[in-house]
C-alpha cells in the first residue's frame, strides 16, 4: 500500500466508527483499528466526528446502548429504507397508525417517541415538521447507528428515548461494482446500482456513486410508492494530513392514494369492525411527496501526531407536499357505515437546512496512560414556509360526514377546495452549540468519561398575509441549556465490562406559568447500568443495560383560573414522565457460518399521575435474526430467518359503549434463503410473515393499521 493510500485511509471519512463496533461482533480484524486507545489521528471519524460522546470509542468503551445495523445486514434482510430498518433494531418499536410518508409513522424506544434524527452526525432539528428521514432509501447509507436513551450530547434537544444517525457510504481503496434488480408482492419492482473505487493511481482521490428507483403498490387498496435516490461522493488526501469529502445526495419519495388515517375498531353497536387488511380509509386523490437535495463537504486535518480537526457542512434543500383525504371515526353503523368524518386539508412547504461542526479531538499522556479530549462546535439554521391552505379546522366541506364504506370501495369522494388561500407561514429554528467531553483513565482497566454541552436554541414564527406584509414573531429562545454527561467503564475481565453512565437531553416548551414566563425546557435524565462483553474470541458481543428514566418540568394545565392575558392556559412544571426498563442484545458469529443478531427489550413508561404511557405498545419485545451458510456439496446456499415477539397492547380511549380493544401477544417469522452462483451472481429470496398472521402495527381506536401480510421478494444481485 501505498503512501498516499495509507493516507487516505487515515484522514478521510472512511466509515470506521462502526467498524469498531462491529469488531466485538465478529467484523473482520483487519477492516477496524485494532487498538481501542490508539491516538484519534489513527481512528477515522463517523459522519461529523460525533458518536455517543464525541470520542469515537469502541462499543466495549462506550457507556450507552448502541446498535449498529452495517451493510452486510442492509443487504442480507433486503433493508431497502429507514423504516424498515427501525424495524429490525432491538428496543424499537412500531406506533404506525397511518402510510409511510405521514405523520403517523412513527417510532418508540423505551416508553417515549424517537424524534431525533442525524445523518453523518448533523442532527436534523426537532419539533419542526418535515426534516425527518423516516423515508430515506437505504442506497446512500452504509449504517444505522441507533443510541438509546439520553442522547443530549449529540443533539442537544430531543427526547431522552433514542437518537438514529445514519451514516452515508464512502469511497473506498478498491474498485467495486454492484447492481441489483428486484421483485416482489404487490407489483414491486426495484433497481439499484453501487459504484466507486479510486480515481488516481496512487489512491489519493476515491469515488462512489449509488443510486436507487422503486415503485410499488401495496397490501393497501390503491396505495401506489414510487422513490428515487441518487448519491455520489468524492475524497481526496490533499497533503499527508489533510482529507477533503464532497458529496450530494437526491432522495424523491411518493405515496399516492395513501390515507393520514387507519381504521376504526369498533362499530357504533360496540362489536369489533374486522375490516380486510386491504381496506383503505383514504381519499383517492390523497398524495404525500417529500424530496431533498443534501450538499455535503468535511475537511479533516491533522495537527501534529496527536490531534486532528475535523469541519463538516451541509445545505439541505427539499418539500412536503401532501394533499390530505382521511376517515377518521371511533365507531361506525354497521349497516350504513355512518359515523365517521372525512378531514381534508393541504399541507405544503420549502424547507432548507443550512449546518457546520467542527470537532476538535486529541490525547495526551498523564498517570502513565493515554487520556482523550475532544471540544466540538455547532451551528444550524433551518427554516420550513409554505402557503396557508385551508383545512379541518374551517369545518364545511372540510370536516364533513362519510360514510366509511363509500372510501372502502374505490375512494371516489369529492375533493373539498385546497386553493392556496394568500400568504405564508412557517418557521426558522437556529440552534447553536459547544461540548466538551474528557476521557480519564488512572489504571488501564478504568475509564471516567465526563462531559457538557451549551445549546443555545430558538424559534420564531413566520407570517406573510396576501398583501405580501412579512413577520417573523418571536416563539421559543433557549440560552445556553446545559446537557450534562458521565459515565465509567470498568474491564472486569479481558472480555468483559462493566460500564454506569448519566445523559441528558432537553425539549424547549411554549406552555406559560401564572405569571406569564415561559415553562423551562422539558428536561430527559437517563440512568444507565449495563455489562458489555466480547466472547468466542471476540466473534460474538452481547450487552445488558438497565435503564431509569424521568422527565422534568413536565407542563400540566392548572384548572379553575382565569386564561392569561393572551388567552392562552396557565401551567405549572412537576417531575413528569418515569421510564424503567431492560435490555439484552446480542451480536455475532456464534459458529463458523452462523450468524445472530436480535435481543430482548422491556419498557415501562409512567405519566405524573403514575399511570402508564403509550399502552399502545408492547412493553416487552423479542427480535432475533439468524443466517447461516451451509458448506460442503451446499457450499453457496445460506438459509435464516427473523423472529418477531411482542407482548399484549391495548388501546388507549375506549371505544363506543366503552369497550377497550386489547391485541394479545403475537409471533411473526420471516425466513430467507440465498444462493451464490458464481464469485459474482447471487440470488435471494425473503417471505415475511411466513404464517400470514393478521394484527394491527398499533392499536388506536379510531386509526389502526394492519402490519403487512405475507409477502415475497426475489433479488438477483451482481458484484464485480
Amino acid at each position: 500500500m501505498s503512501h498516499r493510500i495509507r493516507t487516505l485511509a487515515r484522514y478521510s471519512c472512511l466509515p470506521m466508527m462502526a467498524a469498531a463496533l462491529m469488531t466485538a461482533a465478529g467484523a473482520r480484524a483487519e477492516d477496524v483499528a485494532s487498538d481501542a486507545d490508539a491516538d484519534p489521528v489513527d481512528i477515522v471519524v463517523t459522519g461529523a466526528g460525533l458518536d455517543t460522546t464525541g470520542l469515537n470509542l469502541q462499543a466495549r468503551q462506550t457507556p450507552q446502548s448502541v446498535t449498529v445495523v452495517d451493510g452486510a445486514r442492509l443487504e442480507e434482510q433486503g433493508l431497502n429504507d429507514i423504516s424498515e430498518v427501525l424495524e429490525q433494531v432491538v428496543g424499537i418499536q412500531i406506533n404506525r397508525t397511518s402510510a409511510l410518508g405521514t405523520d403517523g409513522n412513527n417510532y418508540v424506544a423505551r416508553g417515549l417517541a424517537i424524534e431525533n434524527y442525524m445523518v453523518d452526525g448533523i442532527a436534523r432539528p426537532t419539533g419542526v415538521y418535515g426534516f425527518t428521514e423516516d423515508t430515506a432509501d437505504m442506497i446512500a447509507y452504509d449504517r444505522i447507528e441507533v443510541i438509546r436513551g439520553s442522547a443530549g450530547l449529540m443533539t442537544g434537544t430531543g427526547n431522552p428515548s433514542a437518537a438514529i444517525n445514519m451514516i452515508r457510504k464512502r469511497p473506498r481503496m478498491d474498485f467495486h461494482a454492484n447492481v441489483a434488480a428486484g421483485v416482489g408482492s404487490w407489483d414491486l419492482h426495484r433497481l439499484e446500482g453501487d459504484i466507486g473505487g479510486p480515481l488516481t493511481r496512487d489512491g489519493s482521490i476515491g469515488f462512489r456513486v449509488a443510486g436507487a428507483w422503486q415503485e410499488n403498490d401495496n397490501f393497501v387498496d390503491r396505495e401506489h410508492v414510487d422513490r428515487k435516490a441518487l448519491y455520489g461522493v468524492l475524497e481526496a488526501a490533499l497533503t499527508p494530513g489533510t482529507g477533503l469529502t464532497l458529496g450530494v445526495e437526491y432522495q424523491n419519495f411518493r405515496n399516492k392514494g395513501a390515507s393520514r388515517g387507519g381504521l376504526p375498531l369498533y362499530y357504533t353497536d360496540g362489536t369489533e369492525t374486522n375490516f380486510a387488511r386491504s381496506s383503505n380509509g383514504g381519499a383517492a386523490w390523497s398524495d404525500f411527496h417529500r424530496k431533498s437535495v443534501n450538499v455535503f463537504a468535511s475537511l479533516t486535518q491533522a495537527i501534529g501526531t496527536n490531534w486532528r480537526l475535523r469541519v463538516d457542512a451541509e445545505h439541505k434543500s427539499g418539500l412536503y407536499d401532501e394533499t390530505i383525504g382521511y376517515l377518521f371515526a371511533t365507531g361506525v353503523d354497521k349497516q350504513t357505515g355512518a359515523g365517521g368524518t372525512l378531514y381534508s386539508t393541504r399541507w405544503a412547504q420549502d424547507l432548507k437546512l443550512d449546518a457546520v461542526t467542527a470537532n476538535l479531538q486529541g490525547n495526551f499522556v498523564a498517570l502513565g496512560q493515554k487520556q482523550q479530549i475532544a471540544i466540538t462546535a455547532s451551528h444550524a439554521r433551518s427554516t420550513n414556509i409554505g402557503p396557508n391552505y385551508p383545512g379541518w379546522w374551517f369545518g364545511g366541506a372540510y370536516a364533513r360526514p362519510v360514510s366509511i364504506f363509500d372510501l372502502l370501495e374505490d375512494g371516489d369522494v369529492a375533493q373539498a377546495p385546497l386553493d392556496a388561500l394568500g400568504g405564508n407561514n412557517g418557521d426558522r429554528v437556529v440552534t447553536s452549540s459547544i461540548a466538551g467531553v474528557l476521557r480519564l483513565k488512572p489504571i488501564a482497566a478504568l475509564s471516567f468519561i465526563g462531559g457538557a454541552r451549551a445549546t443555545w436554541w430558538k424559534k420564531d414564527t413566520y407570517s406573510e398575509d396576501a398583501a405580501g406584509q412579512v413577520v417573523w414573531l418571536p416563539n421559543i429562545k433557549e440560552t445556553g441549556v446545559i446537557t450534562p454527561y458521565g459515565g465509567v467503564v470498568f474491564d472486569i475481565t479481558p472480555s468483559l465490562s462493566a460500564y454506569a453512565s448519566y445523559a441528558s437531553v432537553f425539549q424547549p416548551q411554549t406552555n406559560k406559568t401564572l405569571d406569564g414566563s415561559t415553562i423551562a425546557p422539558l428536561a430527559g435524565n437517563t440512568t444507565e447500568l449495563g455489562l458489555k462483553g466480547e466472547f468466542l474470541g471476540g466473534r460474538l458481543s452481547a450487552t445488558l443495560a438497565l435503564f431509569r428514566m424521568l422527565q422534568d418540568n413536565y407542563a400540566i394545565a392548572i384548572d379553575g383560573v382565569p386564561p392569561l392575558p393572551d388567552g392562552s392556559t396557565p401551567y405549572r412544571a412537576v417531575s413528569g414522565v418515569k421510564s424503567t426498563g431492560i435490555e439484552l442484545e446480542v451480536r455475532g458469529q456464534v459458529l463458523p457460518g452462523w450468524q445472530v443478531a436480535g435481543g430482548f427489550a422491556n419498557a415501562k413508561a409512567k405519566g405524573p399521575d403514575g399511570a402508564l404511557l403509550n399502552v399502545q405498545i408492547p412493553r416487552n419485545t423479542l427480535k432475533l435474526f439468524s443466517t447461516y451458510a451451509l458448506q460442503g456439496p451446499l457450499k453457496g446456499l445460506s438459509v435464516g430467518g427473523n423472529l418477531l415477539w411482542q407482548s399484549s397492547s391495548r388501546a388507549e380511549y375506549p371505544g363506543p359503549l366503552g369497550a377497550i380493544y386489547t391485541q394479545g401477544a403475537l409471533a411473526v417469522v420471516d425466513l430467507q434463503a440465498a444462493y451464490r452462483f458464481s464469485e459474482n451472481y447471487s440470488l435471494a429470496l425473503h417471505v415475511d410473515n411466513v404464517f400470514d398472521k393478521t394484527y394491527y402495527t398499533t392499536v388506536s381506536t379510531g386509526a389502526s393499521r394492519y402490519a403487512r401480510p405475507r409477502s415475497f421478494t426475489a433479488t438477483v444481485r451482481g458484484k464485480f
